[in-house]
């Protein structure tokens, strides 16, 4: 997925919001805090060493509602793996399947997947989280939000993407975040 992608995806949203009716919700954003602990038992370039790394992300992500119920967003964040050093942007596309209607004080379940950008010293790579969670509704429009996760992300850290180059880092964690 290319930025120029985001960017139209992210215009389109945008002209759909002046559109909407006011007695409803079409638009959300949503603006996390990840935390999480990796899992992995081994670093591919170096066998039988244990990953004790951890990171943290922040992501911004901006969708529509679709019957009520369904938001599919697309959005950028920044990651960092402390441990190791390791940093990246990722481009993210979302589905999130709230039980009630435009999420209110409801339980939810997403699935989000991206791709890094490679910009300087950020390393490209892949990004997959599958989550569950829950909004608190504070009034209609402004909601808080948390949410228990398995992420997977992969580093790249050779020009050649050769397999024996790649970082993994797959962890659990907890996200807070705000929607509106």
């Amino acid at each position: 997925m290319t930025l120029k992608k985001i960017v139209s995806f992210l215009c389109f949203l945008a002209v759909c919001t002046l559109n909407a009716q006011e007695d409803r919700k079409f638009y959300t954003s949503t603006n996390i805090l990840e935390i999480y602990k990796n899992t992995e038992e081994t670093l591919t370039h170096q066998q039988n060493q244990l990953n004790k790394g951890w990171g943290f992300e922040l992501n911004s992500l901006h969708g529509i509602f679709i019957l009520k119920k369904f938001i599919l967003s697309a959005g950028i964040g920044i990651n960092f793996n402390v441990d190791e050093e390791y940093k990246s942007i990722p481009a993210i596309l979302e589905v999130r399947f709230n039980l009630y209607d435009y999420g209110l004080d409801s339980p939810f379940v997403l699935l989000n997947t991206g791709k890094n950008i490679k910009i300087g010293s950020f390393l490209p790579g892949q990004t997959a989280k599958l989550g569950v969670g829950y909004n608190f509704e504070s009034d209609y429009n402004f909601q808080y939000t948390i949410e228990i996760f398995k992420k997977s992300k992969t580093y790249y850290t050779s020009e050649v993407q050769d397999v024996n180059y790649n970082y993994p880092a797959d962890g659990y964690g907890l996200s807070v975040g705000i929607t509106f």
